[in-house]
């Protein structure tokens, strides 16, 4: 089903928090036993399962059975599986079958321990900043791989990465994502209320910066412990906030450590796209600047021992000891 099909309907794709409500559950997918409901969002719904065959357990993205005679989604669904299938990494969520033989849709994919981004903030609150350039570093990796492909993400949330319990983050959910080569969702709103960038509410087109400003959106986002744009689908209110992103809420306890860390939000989540960093590579080795500055050589100890610290891992830590907390009051 071609792209064509799916840009009819990207005027209306804004994704929004939905609930499960009293839809059915169902009790098994081709060879794959369904466990419980795990997730919900406004393509589908995410089960865990059981693959009969190897007993190992996965996750599985089901269509949401409004749309299973919908061309539009069923071109939306199509899509997402045509991109996850290409795309082998580690900070992406591994893509392991699927199925798409109308009424029955579904992706399954790897089953991650842990969380989704969304769900760790609201565990955790504050990520100590450290920590969270360290996890923004794994997220970046994925988002680079997805570049290379020719693929923006385009809704880059905290509902769309996960962590898992030894501290990898992944990216997912690719529902909305832009391949460059034919598409740019130009005059269309896509995104996702508190994670829109300047191209998602205006004319202009989806670019790889695009996915630049998000992820400086998430790291505000964990440093302070609020978005840097609030949650809205006032286009105008969005445009005003995001001229006025404040940046003095970063505030640290080490003025070096406050003045590379605004420098690093500032140049992702300038509002003109050829103002931000140019590419993830660059994006990343900002972060990577500040972390040699005070001395953090092992992202994923740092995202291990906050996890253990925090009682969300099983201890005791058994890595390099950083000073993680370098830059709280």
């Amino acid at each position: 089903i071609a792209s064509k099909v799916q840009k009819c309907h990207l005027q209306r794709i804004c994704r929004m928090p939905q609930s499960a409500g009293k839809a059915r559950i169902p009790e098994k997918l081709g060879p794959y036993r369904v466990i419980e409901e795990v997730g919900v969002g406004g393509l589908g719904r995410v089960f865990r399962g059981i693959d009969e065959r190897s007993g190992r357990t996965v996750a599985i993205k089901v269509l949401h059975d409004k749309y299973v005679n919908n061309r539009k989604f069923l071109g939306i669904f199509h899509r997402e599986l045509l991109i996850m299938s290409g795309l082998h990494h580690k900070h992406i969520v591994a893509y392991l079958d699927s199925c798409f033989e109308p009424p029955t849709c579904y992706i399954v994919t790897e089953f991650v321990e842990g969380w989704s981004g969304h769900a760790f903030l609201k565990k955790v609150g504050k990520v100590p900043p450290l920590v969270a350039l360290c996890i923004l570093i794994d997220m970046l990796q994925g988002i680079d791989h997805l570049h290379l492909h020719d693929t923006v993400h385009s809704d880059l949330t905290a509902a769309n990465y996960l962590l898992n319990k030894v501290g990898r983050v992944m990216v997912t959910d690719f529902g909305l994502s832009c391949q460059l080569e034919i598409e740019d969702y130009k005059n269309y709103m896509v995104g996702t209320p508190g994670y829109y960038s300047p191209e998602h509410i205006t004319e202009a087109p989806i670019v790889t910066q695009t996915d630049i400003y998000c992820a400086g959106l998430l790291l505000f986002e964990m440093i302070v412990g609020q978005k840097a744009v609030p949650a809205s689908t006032d286009r105008r209110k969005v445009l005003t906030a995001m001229r006025k992103i404040p940046f003095n809420a970063i505030q640290l306890s080490d003025r070096k450590m406050t003045g590379m860390i605004r420098k690093l939000c500032k140049n992702s989540l300038h509002f003109n796209a050829p103002k931000r960093y140019q590419t993830v590579e660059a994006m990343m080795f900002a972060c990577y600047e500040v972390l040699r500055r005070f001395k953090i050589r092992y992202a994923r100890h740092a995202i291990k021992k906050f996890l253990i610290d925090k009682g969300l891992s099983p201890g005791p830590f058994r890595g390099h000891n950083q000073d993680i907390y370098n830059g709280l009051g």
